[in-house]
C-alpha cells in the first residue's frame, strides 16, 4: 500500500524559492492544499533573514506534529555563507530559542541552495558553467526568457537519474545541490 502523503510547510525566502519548491515537493505532498508556503510578504526586506527569524517557530509546530505525517521543508539561499555556515546559522536560531538542534530522524528538510536557487535551476537544465561563487539570478532570467531554461524543467531534471561520474560532478561543483538531494530522503520517513 502507498505512504500517504504529507501535508506541512514550506518556509521560504521568495516567489523564485516557491516556484522551483512547491513543484520539486509535489512529489511527497498530496497537493497544493497540503503544503503552506511561508515566505516574506510583499518581497519586503532580506528573504534570509525572514526565514531565520520564523525556522524555530515553524520546527516547533512541526515537532508538535510529530506523530502525523507533517513534515517541514525549508529552502534558504546559501549566499556567500555556504551550506556548512548556513545550517550552523540556522542550528543556532534553535538553540537561541532554547530548542534542541535538528535531529536526522525529523521530517524537517533543509534546502541551502548555494550561492542561490538560480544556480541549481541553470545546472539542472544543462548548465554546466555555475559554480556556488557567483550570483546567477541574471542568467537564470536571461536563460528563462530565451527559453533555455525554466523551473518546470530544473524540477523535471531533478528526479532522472544520474550516473555516478554525474553525481561525483554534482557533488564537486554544487555540493549543496547534491546535499539537497539527501534532504529529500527526509520526507520520506511517511508514517503509513
Amino acid at each position: 500500500m502507498a505512504k500517504p502523503r504529507l501535508r506541512g510547510v514550506l518556509l521560504c525566502e521568495d516567489k523564485e524559492h516557491e516556484r522551483f519548491f512547491s513543484r520539486l515537493l509535489r512529489r511527497w505532498f498530496g497537493g497544493p492544499h497540503k503544503l503552506r508556503i511561508e515566505r516574506i510578504p510583499n518581497n519586503q526586506g532580506a528573504g534570509t533573514q525572514w526565514v531565520m527569524k520564523n525556522y524555530a517557530r515553524e520546527v516547533q509546530f512541526a515537532r508538535s506534529k510529530r506523530g502525523e505525517n507533517y513534515a517541514l521543508a525549508v529552502a534558504i539561499d546559501g549566499d556567500r555563507d555556504k551550506l556548512e555556515n548556513r545550517l550552523r546559522q540556522l542550528d543556532q536560531q534553535l538553540v537561541e530559542a532554547g530548542l534542541p538542534k535538528r535531529k536526522t530522524d525529523e521530517m524537517i528538510a533543509v534546502f541551502v541552495p548555494t550561492r542561490n536557487i538560480e544556480t541549481w535551476e541553470l545546472w539542472l537544465c544543462g548548465d554546466r558553467e555555475v559554480d556556488e561563487e557567483g550570483d546567477f539570478k541574471r542568467p537564470f532570467e536571461k536563460a528563462r526568457h530565451t527559453g533555455d531554461a525554466s523551473t518546470k524543467a530544473a524540477v523535471a531534471a531533478w528526479f532522472r537519474s544520474l550516473s555516478p561520474e554525474d553525481s561525483e560532478l554534482e557533488r564537486q561543483v554544487l555540493p549543496s545541490l547534491a546535499d539537497g538531494r539527501v534532504e529529500t530522503a527526509r520526507l520520506d520517513r511517511r508514517r503509513s
